[in-house]
């Protein structure tokens, strides 16, 4: 690295500058996670149960006369049945450490604030993967099983896949890897009742390199149009031509190429860095949502990184956290405190969302 190395003679006795800010070099974007903990339900219960329908009555038809109705009693409804887990992430404060930063003329950033939004952006990163995960484990469920045709997740909501297949989410294969505007479009039509908004999409979610692809199958449908108050030939410069000009008709063409925002049937298309590898996703945000227990023993802590520059800096941070306040050790100098979030994923109509497998270019 090209720059003056400086001798003892000098950094003996100049202090060093340190920039007041940690920059996170290590968090990509987490598009899901700030999307869906940014607006979250409350959990009710020892388990957060779904009535659903799973049937249309038998007990009506055609007549004429005095023909006798059908009274037979049905039984069309079931429930889904999700239970409550939990993510923390813990914040330890050795007692010298906090004692040397907390000395007001040395200190640059206070330990306590850049501890507390290092443990948000780990948590938060942590929960991004499960969220696309199948909630293996204590894990929280994901995208993983709620979008899924039995063949990862043959259970759902407690209920089988395979005795109530309305509760499977299409899945479809791309066929050799192509990704196409066509498969963008059926795979929102398998998922929707059609003309219907609430029942349809609200958003599309993939990796970047497949946002990229969509980017490059809808650039060729782009269409221009060239106006011009004069016509002339190739631009020519003479000695009259003032230095750094050159002939200036008002009539000049610039150029732009390439997205900063996609939309397809109206629905907005994110990349997000945590989506699932070759994967496409349509997602109805009616009927997903993330239900978050909170506890009295807790207190809620800012959705903000307070010491950071990068990703979470200007995205809304997940609003649903807890924080177990510093708590001194029994046997030793230092303090203990914890990020918690309790809940889980929750989906009342998995069959409203889809996704394309196997996507590999366009």
């Amino acid at each position: 690295m090209a720059g003056q190395i400086f001798t003892n003679r000098v950094t003996d006795i100049t202090y060093q500058y340190i920039l007041p800010a940690l920059v996170d070099n290590v968090s990509n974007s987490n598009v899901f996670t700030s999307k869906l903990l940014s607006s979250t339900i409350d959990w009710e219960g020892t388990t957060y149960n779904v009535p659903i329908q799973t049937a249309f009555s038998t007990t009506g038809g055609s007549f004429n006369g005095m023909d006798t109705f059908s009274t037979a009693a049905t039984n069309n409804t079931r429930q889904m049945t999700f239970y409550i887990t939990g993510q923390y992430q813990s914040i330890v404060i050795p007692g010298i450490e906090a004692a040397v930063n907390g000395n007001t003329e040395s200190q640059v950033i206070k330990l306590l604030t850049a501890k507390m939004d290092e443990a948000k952006i780990s948590m938060a990163d942590a929960i991004g993967t499960e969220l696309y995960g199948f909630g293996l484990g204590k894990a929280f469920d994901g995208l993983g099983n709620v979008v899924d045709n039995g063949t990862n997740a043959p259970t759902y909501g407690g209920l089988s896949r395979t005795t109530y297949p309305f509760l499977d989410a299409d899945v479809t294969a791309v066929s050799n890897g192509i990704l196409t505007l066509s498969y963008l479009s059926s795979e929102f039509d398998n998922v929707s009742a059609a003309s219907s908004t609430s029942e349809s999409p609200t958003f599309g979610l993939t990796t970047k390199a497949n946002w990229t692809y969509i980017e490059g199958l809808i650039q060729p449908m782009l269409s221009a149009r060239y106006e011009s108050t004069s016509i002339r030939g190739y631009n020519r410069m003479d000695g009259k031509t003032p230095r750094g000009d050159g002939p200036n008709t008002g009539a000049e063409l610039s150029g732009a190429g390439g997205f900063i925002s996609i939309t397809w049937r109206g629905r907005d298309i994110y990349a997000d860095d945590k989506a699932t590898a070759g994967t496409f996703f349509w997602i109805n945000e009616k009927y997903l949502d993330f239900a978050v227990q909170r506890s009295p023993e807790l207190r809620d802590i800012g959705s903000t990184v307070e010491s950071m520059e990068g990703f979470y800096e200007d995205v809304p941070f997940p609003s649903a956290f807890q924080f177990r306040d510093m708590m001194s050790s029994i046997n030793q100098l230092g303090e203990v405190g914890v990020v918690i979030l309790l809940g889980n994923l929750i989906c009342r109509q998995p069959r409203r969302n889809g996704k394309l497998t196997g996507i590999t270019g366009n």
